[in-house]
């Protein structure tokens, strides 16, 4: 349902522009809302901190005037100085959806793990890599095949499946010897439909959608990866687990990812700003009209 709603501005804090399908579909229904939509990048803003004075944010070399709300569209890519404008605008009163506090854990592949065991939500077992690495407990503990994620990224970026501990001891053996040795998290293999996860759309604690994905020749089901989608039904123990998620880790807008397993489903992670071309092109539901509806409702 299409909602109109008197004139607001809304900053779409974001990398790149409407080249950018979400980008592009996040405009034109704000437009059609009646909402400005700007999209703003972390790299255009200076900030002034003051003793009792937070006002000053400068947007390309002039006094910004503050929108009613930002929709944050940087996810894992979020560095340093875009949470900074982020807080910095927080504090000014702005909602900003997700908050820069949700974006800077679920940054945090090992973090978000640890947050959802103490709550309960079913996880891969997951292990974090220390050097040198104790191939042992690995073995042991994980066992093989087993999954290696950079603690920070997105897309499926980062993400190794190793079949056995030599596949394991080569791909260390490489990490090692980088200049820089990238923190990584180990996590069982949940092997029971190889290929195929589920991404879950929640909006304002309401799962708005649930969609199949599924390679034919990858491990990782991404979209963005060469994978394909299909609607799915949103079963009782899917919305629970989705909301659950997302309300556990504080995200207004999550795409929650989905592994089958034999008694059921685990999170393999929570997404504080998920893609959702691929969503949009297989399932019915619009995701960029609820996202806006809420943020429209959050500034109303």
């Amino acid at each position: 349902m299409l909602y109109i709603y008197s004139m607001k501005t809304v900053w779409i804090l974001s990398k790149k522009g409407t080249e950018v399908y979400e980008n592009q579909r996040l405009v034109e229904t704000f437009a059609n809302s009646n909402i400005t939509a700007d999209i703003v990048n972390a790299d255009e803003f200076d900030l002034i901190v003051n003793k009792n004075n937070l006002t000053d944010v400068w947007r390309k070399g002039q006094l910004a005037t503050l929108p009613d709300a930002v929709l944050v569209r940087t996810g894992s890519g979020s560095n340093y100085f875009a949470l900074a404008v982020l807080r910095q605008l927080e504090s000014l009163g702005v909602p900003v959806i997700n908050s820069s506090t949700s974006i800077t854990l679920v940054k945090d592949k090992l973090e978000t793990m640890q947050i959802l065991a103490k709550n309960s939500i079913a996880i891969p077992k997951t292990m974090l890599v220390r050097w040198p690495i104790n191939e042992k407990l690995v073995d042991t503990e994980i066992g093989y095949p087993c999954v290696v994620k950079v603690i920070t990224g997105s897309g499926g970026k980062g993400v190794y499946l190793c079949n056995d501990n030599v596949s394991f001891t080569k791909l260390m053996q490489l990490v090692k010897n980088l200049d820089t040795k990238k923190t990584m998290i180990i996590q069982e293999y949940i092997g029971h439909r190889v290929g195929t996860d589920i991404r879950v759309i929640v909006v304002g604690g309401k799962v708005i959608g649930a969609m199949q994905r599924h390679s034919d020749n990858d491990f990782r089901a991404n979209i963005t990866n060469g994978g394909h989608g299909a609607s799915h039904e949103v079963t009782a123990e899917i919305e629970y687990i989705a909301r659950e998620t997302a309300r556990i880790m504080n995200l207004d807008i999550a795409g929650i990812d989905l592994l089958f397993d034999q008694d059921g489903f685990k999170v393999c992670e929570a997404n504080s700003s998920p893609g959702f071309r691929g969503f949009e092109q297989y399932c019915p539901e619009n995701i960029a009209q609820a996202m806006v509806d809420y943020i429209a409702f959050r500034i109303s």
